[in-house]
């Protein structure tokens, strides 16, 4: 079966979504996910690698485009956890001249990934997305908030955004003024353009994440893309102010709940009535599955509140 492809902004493709290796280790959710061809006249830069399964449809699509494996100039992933980056060893060798371009602060965990991968294994377990294998020094290109990646009539601007991670990024087509923001928020359901709170350990943070908000607002963007189900936003100054709104909102009821010694069950039921009332994320039905949205911010208090309490009811106890 052809891989679809569709153009969402002008220049810019959308690849899938594709399947993820991550659908069949879990039950609660199937983790679609789409990559992007950003096409310019001389070069092209591929968005969001995903993972090593998902390498052919990737590389099939490509070629259905017209698109010259050997024009791939870049690959870009918003940051360095594992689902958006672990196909790179794989994907690389099918583009001769392309650089992965990466956060300072994640450059040197994929030229040796050992404590990326064992970070991955501690927090998640076995759903850590398979094997990475290092990538070649000279491959990796680390960029500056503000660089610009030109791919002929077609730039794209770095966009510094810790929050989610620290070597979050985001990505401006200066053109379109689409704007790809990783996992800032997930808008998981098409035609949903308020979007899923990825709050995940190990080092999630409020404040920066807050900041990140404002730069992307600054930039006033035409259309919002994401990774996960190529969800699309053409409301983003609405999807940028819901995801403001909810993160603040679930900040709020977790420190209530720390502070009134309340168990990690009912902090996450009491986030999940936050999310039905306002019509946003996903309600999962049991805390472990739904857990992502509750336990990096858990660890973001405890961080900087050291003096409070985890609950005692929380099975994965890391602080980061």
């Amino acid at each position: 079966m052809a891989i679809p492809v569709t153009e969402v902004a002008k220049g810019i493709l959308r690849i899938g979504p594709l399947e993820s290796a991550h659908s069949e280790r879990t039950s609660h959710w199937s983790a679609l996910t789409s990559p992007y061809l950003v096409v310019g006249k001389e070069r092209a830069a591929l968005v969001e690698p995903g993972e090593d399964v998902q390498v052919p449809g990737t590389v099939e699509a490509i070629k259905t485009c017209g698109v010259g494996l050997d024009r791939v100039a870049y690959v870009w992933a918003s940051h360095i956890h594992l689902h958006h980056i672990q196909a790179l060893p794989t994907l690389l060798p099918h583009f001769p001249n392309a650089k992965f371009v990466v956060h300072p602060r994640g450059a040197p965990h994929v030229i040796e990934p050992t404590r990326l991968v064992q970070s991955t294994l501690e927090v998640w377990g076995d759903k850590c997305y398979g094997p990475f294998s290092p990538i070649p020094r000279e491959r990796v290109m680390p960029v500056d908030d503000g660089q610009v990646l030109d791919l002929g009539g077609k730039e794209l601007e770095i966009i510094h955004a810790p929050g989610h991670a620290p070597h979050h990024m985001g990505l401006l087509d200066r053109q379109t003024r689409a704007l790809f923001f990783g996992d800032t928020s997930r808008l998981d359901t098409p035609g949903y353009e308020r979007g899923y709170h990825d709050i995940r350990p190990p080092l999630f943070d409020v404040e920066k994440f807050v900041a990140s908000i404002h730069r992307f607002q600054s930039l006033r963007p035409s259309i919002i893309l994401t990774f996960t189900y190529g969800g699309v936003s053409h409301s983003p100054e609405n999807t940028l102010r819901w995801a403001l709104e909810d993160h603040l909102a679930i900040e709020r009821i977790c420190l209530e709940g720390l502070r009134e010694k309340q168990t990690f069950r009912e902090i996450w039921r009491r986030v999940g009535e936050y999310e039905t009332r306002v019509g946003g994320g996903h309600v999962a039905a049991e805390p472990e599955a739904g857990s992502g949205q509750v336990l990096g911010m858990v660890n973001y208090l405890k961080r900087k509140y050291p003096d409070l309490e985890m609950p005692g009811d929380l099975r994965r106890k890391r602080t980061f």
